[in-house]
């Protein structure tokens, strides 16, 4: 295989390759896997993308996803999900967040996705800036196995027995919903149409509603690489990518390959020598440089020399056209011979 092959072979199977990958990514952002339980891009039955498409679908309601960190939600107040939190997510900085954007008109969702693992967390921001405690079932041997043993201050929207399911407060202008629960945003459950109702009143009545991925990681940090994202710009991408690898390739590699004569020698005349010669080769025939350097010699050294002398030199620079170089010896070594240069 020649170098020029070996090269295109190397540049197709990395296109190759990262279409490959690319088509992975793909599927498993399209199946929703990739994503947090509960994220709006997720299209599953964990997911809660079909509330998101079905409420975009609402003539007059503005649906959007939030990439940004929540300290820079800014715009129209509205309501705003924060669906699938762990209990590990809800410490002080947290909750002063959320009520800062209720105090700014924002009616917020929180929804809780308990975990087993956090049978013995903290209770301590719950309890010190919001006043809730709450209990588990680490067992799961009911079908809730987190709710809200007391919420002092908060309107209770939803309950089971004594255990408290759901609450609501005024903060500001705002509110907070605080469910023990993320399931009732879930697809699984818009699917079997499960409590659509109590979800339909949760939502409220804002023109504008925000699903927040940013609180799941996904955020979006300004980089070139959360642009191409953003604006789908991946294919772009790899065609310019595969461009350079083949501009990579013309100028590795002749096509078609070189010829094996080699290059002829250049002078650019940079240096004196150097433009003697480019001037020599210009102007004077091979078969004349004899002649022609004899004669310019000559010219300076004309009366230093006898008439036999410049004879005998004359002769040898008339059979010179073969062996310019021979017959310049020949000249000076006679000459130095009878004491003249």
């Amino acid at each position: 295989m020649t170098k020029a092959r070996a090269i295109l072979f190397g540049v197709v199977l990395a296109a190759a390759f990262i279409w490959g990958a690319l088509r992975i990514l793909h599927i498993e952002f399209s199946s929703g896997d990739f994503y947090s339980e509960y994220s709006s891009l997720r299209t599953d039955s964990e997911g809660s993308k079909l509330l998101f498409d079905a409420l975009s679908r609402i003539d007059g309601l503005s649906v959007e996803r939030n990439y940004l960190p929540l300290a820079y939600l800014n715009g129209e107040p509205g309501t705003v999900l924060l669906l699938g939190l762990h209990l590990q997510s809800l410490d002080r900085d947290f909750l002063k967040l959320v009520d800062e954007l209720a105090n700014r008109g924002n009616r917020v969702i929180v929804s809780i996705n308990f975990d087993a693992s956090e049978a013995h967390a903290d209770h301590g921001p719950l309890n010190d800036e919001w006043h809730i405690g709450w209990s588990n079932d680490a067992e799961r041997e009911s079908g809730r196995p987190f709710w809200f043993s007391r919420a002092e201050g908060w309107n209770v929207l939803d309950r089971s027995g004594e255990r408290i399911l759901a609450v609501q407060r005024a903060f500001g202008r705002g509110q907070v919903l605080l469910f023990a629960s993320s399931d009732a945003f879930s697809n699984g459950s818009l699917v079997s149409a499960e409590r659509f109702d109590k979800l339909s009143s949760t939502l409220g009545s804002a023109r504008r509603v925000v699903f927040d991925e940013s609180h799941f990681g996904i955020v979006e940090s300004g980089s070139v690489a959360g642009l191409i994202r953003r604006f789908g710009l991946t294919g772009l991408v790899l065609g310019l990518a595969i461009v350079a690898a083949l501009v990579l390739w013309e100028n590795t590699a002749a096509f078609p390959p070189r010829s094996e004569v080699a290059a002829a020698h250049h002078y650019t005349g940079r240096t004196s020598f150097e433009g003697l010669l480019a001037l020599l080769q210009r102007h004077v025939r091979p078969k004349d440089l004899v002649r022609t350097a004899w004669e310019e010699w000559l010219k300076s050294n004309r009366r230093e020399i006898p008439a036999e002398r410049i004879a005998q030199a004359a002769a040898i620079v008339a059979r010179s056209s073969d062996s310019p170089l021979e017959a310049m010896r020949e000249i000076r070594t006679g000459l130095r011979a009878k004491g003249e240069f």
